[in-house]
């Protein structure tokens, strides 16, 4: 296991870990549909660099802890596959750790984007048939990538990755 990898070889290692916890986490691909749909609002609003900077990072800091509550997931999978009220413990606080994350971007979005200014303007946007209807496609292509994951087999899927 004392192999050298170049360093594509660990972006391609990389990549290859945050497509399986893309293909195969469902939460993930929420916090990347939340995030997507925050890049949309926000082009209504005049946010600043730090603000900008401020939603980049709360958003990004949901997926890295779903991506290691994902890591920890398999590890404790892997070292305790019957129960064990310790390897719960684990899990349940790594899960712990998302939410976490999850409730900070909420607090973050929620004090950035109130103004009932902008939703008027936002209102007034989707007031447009064209709008809406775009708006409505891409949320029911967002739904579609959201609930089409594929069931989690460890066993399996870590071989063949």
């Amino acid at each position: 296991m004392n192999k050298h990898f170049s360093l594509i070889d660990s972006f391609r290692c990389a990549f290859k870990g945050i497509s399986f916890v893309v293909r195969h986490e469902r939460n993930m691909r929420i916090h990347i549909v939340v995030a997507l749909y925050v890049a949309f609002f926000s082009a209504f609003y005049d946010f600043d660099r730090t603000e900008i900077i401020l939603l980049v990072i709360t958003c990004a800091s949901v997926m890295i802890f779903e991506i290691i509550n994902t890591s920890i997931e398999v590890i404790v999978d892997k070292v305790s596959p019957k129960y064990s009220p310790l390897a719960k413990i684990a899990k349940d606080a790594a899960a712990g750790a998302v939410l976490l994350a999850a409730i900070t971007s909420v607090v973050v979005g929620a004090v950035l984007f109130f103004d009932i200014e902008r939703f008027r303007i936002i209102l007034m946007f989707f007031g447009e048939w064209s709008n809406l209807l775009m708006f409505i496609g891409l949320s029911v292509i967002a739904l579609v990538f959201v609930t089409s994951g594929r069931k989690r087999n460890i066993k399996g899927k870590i071989k063949n990755d």
